[in-house]
């Protein structure tokens, strides 16, 4: 899935009030380990597999935090198209056990930071785990 700014996606300079560029999510296979995961994505196969060029040297990894939920990752790569921009954040989450993963893309302005970028991630990782808690357990869910 992708949530995107119309103005952002035509490629037009109008007046753009979206808080960032691109948030994406795409299911990316079986349940992940967080140990595990971490050390892989700073391997030459980890950074290959975070690049749209599929191309470790394009892949720069500033930093991968750990929550008890989720896995994320800061990072820049030089492949991404221009409208992206090369800096963004991946969120990694078991989501009804397979994998899923998030991510934010700053675009070509300073229109998120870092630190709003990645609160943002957090923001939409926990969102999507709790969607699927409440499709998962209605009950402990119900308003009623």
């Amino acid at each position: 899935m992708v949530f995107a700014s119309c103005v952002r996606l035509r490629g037009n300079d109008a007046f753009d009030p979206t808080y960032v560029n691109l948030l994406t999510g795409a299911a990316a296979g079986s349940e992940n380990d967080w140990p595990t995961l971490a050390v892989f994505v700073r391997t030459g196969a980890g950074k290959g597999w975070l690049a749209a060029s599929g191309k470790a040297d394009d892949v720069l990894i500033h930093s991968v935090k750990r929550s008890r939920n989720a896995l994320y990752i800061e990072l820049t790569d030089r492949s991404r198209p221009g409208y992206l921009g090369s800096w963004g954040s991946k969120a990694f989450v078991n989501v009804a056990d397979p994998l899923a993963v998030l991510g934010v893309y700053s675009g070509l302005s300073p229109s998120v930071s870092r630190i709003d970028g990645e609160e943002l991630l957090r923001a939409f990782a926990q969102a999507t785990l709790a969607a699927e808690n409440s499709a998962k357990y209605p009950l402990l869910h119900n308003k009623a």
